[in-house]
């Protein structure tokens, strides 16, 4: 399958999870002063929108997971995981989505408080810038959603993203394949493109 990198820009898809959100969107839904006031997507295709405000005690939560800094990059990726599914646990609560079913398609029926990847990306992008907002990551930068697929088959998949600064491999951030709140999947993008899914998730049997 011939799969390839797309841009926050790429066209809506037809089946599946759909194309990243806008730059425009994206940047929308972070309040520039402050890491308490975002907007999260739910509900598949980013149809439901809700306005978070995290607490001080909240983000604390977060905070706690970069305490110490890593030593080294892979060090920070483990950290992000592990930060990441803590905010999925804090926002569920707030947005009824504490919920989440792994690995949630289009094909369900069931979409109230669920995530499809679209949301799962726009979501966990988010998140990623704002802790690199609050100088946690020493290590990566934030980039931008890609996606997987192909428009014969019309599955496509969504990722949040971060570059590691040494190196300048790109990194996603995947928080789809697992339940609201559990660490969120890390893997080179190459390999994430050519198809990559956890063993988690391979050995469903409610796929």
């Amino acid at each position: 399958m011939n799969l390839r990198i797309l841009t926050l820009l790429a066209p809506l898809a037809l089946a599946g999870c759909g194309a990243s959100p806008t730059i425009g969107m994206l940047e929308g839904h972070v309040d520039k002063d402050t890491t308490s006031n975002f907007v999260v997507c739910a509900n598949y295709q980013c149809t439901a929108r809700y306005n978070v405000v995290m607490t001080d005690a909240d983000w604390a939560q977060v905070r706690a997971f970069f305490d110490p800094p890593a030593a080294d990059p892979a060090a920070e990726r483990q950290q992000i995981s592990l930060a990441i599914g803590q905010i999925e646990r804090i926002v569920g609560p707030k947005t009824n989505t504490a919920k989440d079913r792994p690995g949630a398609t289009i094909i369900t029926t069931d979409t109230k408080g669920q995530m499809d990847c679209l949301d799962e990306s726009h979501n966990t992008s988010v998140y990623l810038h704002l802790i690199e907002r609050d100088h946690l990551l020493k290590w990566h930068k934030v980039g931008q959603p890609i996606i997987r697929g192909h428009v014969i088959d019309r599955w496509f998949h969504n990722t949040a993203t971060v570059t590691d600064t040494t190196t300048g491999v790109l990194w996603v951030i995947d928080s789809w394949f697992g339940a609201n709140g559990e660490p969120a999947d890390v893997v080179t993008a190459d390999v994430w493109l050519k198809g990559w899914e956890p063993e988690k998730f391979l050995t469903r049997t409610d796929r």
